[in-house]
């Protein structure tokens, strides 16, 4: 019972291992993106409050961004989205790919040292365990061995 019960949560390790990771690149990913959102956001921002602020006269004409420059500045902005949008299309592709994908054999074999490793350093703490029951088994004998010998010569 306890071999399948440790079995079961090696094999929960492995599982978790890879969860683990997925969510690591969906995080970073997610921030990635929330962060040049942001960037955008921020900008589209100030381009509109330097408009309202032409509108209501506050500008000189130095301050002014003259119509080709902003249509210019709208066209790059634009490029930079299709870009993002392409650029998280392919990682989510790549990342639907690893989860997908078998892992190599490089991988599998570097995934069964790190089990193995655990398994070796659990065994060597259960025979630390084992020689440490032994000897105080052996002294629990000694001693009722000892009892035994003194209740027999009285």
């Amino acid at each position: 019972v306890l071999s399948d019960l440790e079995e079961d949560i090696g094999e929960l390790n492995k599982e978790n291992m890879w969860e683990l990771s997925c969510e690591t690149v969906r995080e970073q990913l997610t921030n990635s993106i929330r962060k040049q959102w942001r960037m955008l956001k921020n900008h589209v921002e100030k381009l509109d409050n330097q408009v309202s602020r032409v509108h209501s006269g506050a500008l000189n004409d130095k301050d002014v961004i003259s119509r080709e420059d902003h249509e210019l500045e709208t066209e790059k902005l634009e490029l930079e989205i299709q870009q993002c949008k392409e650029m998280i299309k392919t990682q989510q592709q790549l990342l639907q790919q690893q989860l997908m994908a078998p892992c190599d054999d490089d991988t599998t074999l570097l995934l069964q040292d790190c089990y193995l490793l655990e398994e070796k350093e659990r065994l060597q703490e259960e025979w630390r365990l084992f020689r440490e029951q032994k000897k105080n088994f052996e002294k629990e004998r000694r001693s009722f061995t000892e009892a035994a010998i003194r209740l027999g010569l009285e």
